[in-house]
């Protein structure tokens, strides 16, 4: 990868591409806003349909969060693709459960599947001919 971003940390393990979030804090507008358009253009980029988006440096997340990676999974659906969440601190999860965005990683009514690690993370999408 060559392109440089402000707010993600891409990385390739396999056909997979893991995308680690830099921030701390997803609170503002702005910051979502520029996370998001990066996701999506390490995505582009890469040309994968496997991707794991690792939230574990992310301590807090506000609603406005929740809409880059809304837009992140609805874009891979479309392709084929498939996207896991992973790292999420109690706090973060707690959230996207309060929101109904996470119900259980097996559920067809979760918006977003997701595993406690990468490792585990990269494992799901490498299974099962993903």
């Amino acid at each position: 990868m060559t392109t440089a971003f402000q707010h993600i940390s891409p990385q390739k393990d396999g056909d997979v591409l893991i995308l680690a979030i830099e921030l701390k804090r997803v609170a503002s507008y702005e910051s979502a806003e520029t996370m998001g358009r990066e996701l999506i253009e390490a995505v582009e980029a890469e040309g994968t349909q496997k991707v794991v988006v690792d939230l574990s440096r992310v301590e807090y997340m506000s609603s406005v969060g929740y809409g880059p990676l809304i837009s992140l999974r609805g874009w891979l659906r479309e392709a084929g693709g498939r996207l896991i969440l992973c790292g999420l601190s109690p706090v973060v999860h707690q959230m996207f459960e309060a929101t109904r965005l996470l119900i259980n990683p097996h559920s067809p009514q979760s918006l977003f599947e997701f595993t406690d690690t990468v490792s585990k993370a990269v494992a799901m999408l490498q299974s099962k001919g993903s």
